[in-house]
């Protein structure tokens, strides 16, 4: 009995060691903060930011096909061989042990002069996948601000419950003191006390609790920042909360909403591809130009030594004839792509209408909670106050006073609640709109 009861105080000196440490020890962190670390090291902001990069770094003139390729060869080529030659006019030589050497080189270009037109329509679209990927860091940044707000919030909210079940834990012991001090000079029951007692420890109980509630909540927003997830820290005691948002038109709410934007531009990339593919049944013509320097030696045969070098030009013309019906059907397949990117530009209308609606009108509820709450709050600490002054005259009976507490304390956490759910659903809002920042 005594091990258990050494233990348990061991464990209340654990406790508030750790909360000491939470409270005094660590660093402190705004919401700006945490915003301006995600910024910096969030790994999903650093993929995109590599993807936009990737898509600008392919948007070239190159790529599209404006420009010639140019080619610079050389060679050098040796061989012994054991020769005998027969000439013409009745002559003959025969050499073992010949060198033969040959060596040369130049340069060459190819431009395609006619293509319908294709390298145009590749450079529109180049320039629509570098738009499409800076968009998709936009909306990753905007996504990723939400994501520590609505998680910094919850840590605040899981701080403002410690601060609740404090209060709890304040009232439980202040009433407990008092009926045990009824209960010794017998003006109560010792049923009173007891309870009072187990009020006490179940407090002590939501404590321990919430301490694991806090930490998975910065662990969270660890992850969101970059961080350590072992990491904590001490946040702000409430977050400013904007009740007072206006509901955008829905054809503002389409110029405005990131994901949208990048639907659209998807689909007229896919346009600018079908055209592409179309391009590929014309003809094609192209240049070519070249130097070249060409010199052979031989200690061998009718010729010893040769040599040639000038410039040479031409032009190929290209004419798909047949190629198994591939290119019929690859063409087919790029228009039938558009189509359905048509129809998911469509569709993501709608969804991020119908996500609108759902979070305007779940903000404007959390609004209107989170104020009834805050004059609820007022009621309840009244309420307490009266309950807490006829107790200790022994007018008002200890169940009445725990009423009270209870009353008090969960119109407390209704109000923190109702906060952190505005909070959410504002973010939300705004997210939507492109409006965080």
């Amino acid at each position: 009995m005594r091990h258990s009861k050494n233990s348990f105080l061991g464990l209340l000196l654990f406790i508030f060691i750790s909360g000491y440490n939470l409270s005094f020890a660590q660093e402190r962190l705004t919401l700006d903060e945490a915003i301006t670390k995600a910024l910096e090291h969030n790994f999903d902001i650093k993929v995109a930011e590599l993807t936009a990069e990737e898509a600008k770094t392919n948007n070239t003139l190159g790529n599209a096909g404006f420009l010639p390729n140019i080619n610079g060869n050389g060679f050098y080529n040796v061989s012994i061989a054991n020769a005998k030659n027969q000439f013409s006019n009745g002559t003959s030589q025969e050499k073992n042990g010949a060198v033969n050497k040959s060596f040369g080189g130049g340069i060459t270009g190819t431009y395609r002069v006619f293509a319908a037109g294709k390298a145009y329509i590749l450079k529109k679209q180049l320039n629509t996948l570098e738009e499409i990927g800076i968009a998709e860091l936009k909306l990753q940044i905007q996504s990723t601000i939400s994501q520590v707000v609505q998680s910094y919030a919850s840590a605040v909210f899981q701080h403002q419950q410690e601060i609740a079940i404090d209060t709890a834990l304040s009232l439980a012991k202040v009433r407990m003191q008092l009926s045990k001090m009824k209960y010794e000079s017998g003006l109560s029951a010792k049923v009173d006390f007891l309870q009072a007692r187990v009020d006490y420890n179940a407090r002590q109980s939501d404590s321990l609790n919430q301490i694991a509630a806090l930490a998975v909540a910065f662990a969270d927003l660890n992850a969101l920042m970059g961080e350590d997830v072992f990491k904590n820290y001490k946040v702000d005691d409430s977050l400013v909360l904007n009740d007072a948002l206006f509901p955008k038109e829905q054809e503002l709410l389409a110029e405005k909403n990131i994901s949208i934007s990048i639907a659209e531009k998807t689909w007229k990339a896919s346009l600018l591809n079908a055209k592409a593919a179309k391009a590929n049944l014309f003809p094609t013509l192209d240049l070519n130009l070249g130097y070249n320097y060409n010199k052979t030696q031989s200690q061998s045969g009718f010729s010893l030594f040769n040599q040639s070098y000038g410039p040479s030009g031409g032009a190929i013309l290209n004419i798909p004839v047949f190629q198994g019906g591939n290119l019929r059907r690859m063409a087919k397949v790029a228009s039938l792509q558009a189509m359905r990117d048509e129809i998911l530009y469509e569709k993501q209308n709608t969804e991020i209408a119908r996500q609108y609606r759902k979070a305007w009108k779940n903000y404007e509820m959390s609004a209107t909670a989170y104020h009834l709450e805050k004059q609820n709050i007022g009621f309840a600490k009244e309420n307490l106050d009266i309950q807490k002054a006829r107790f200790k005259v022994g007018i008002a009976t200890t169940l009445e006073t725990r009423e009270a507490e209870n009353s008090y304390v969960e119109a407390l956490v209704r109000l923190y609640n109702a906060a952190y759910n505005l909070k959410v659903n504002e973010t939300k809002v705004l997210e939507l709109e492109n409006s965080l920042e």
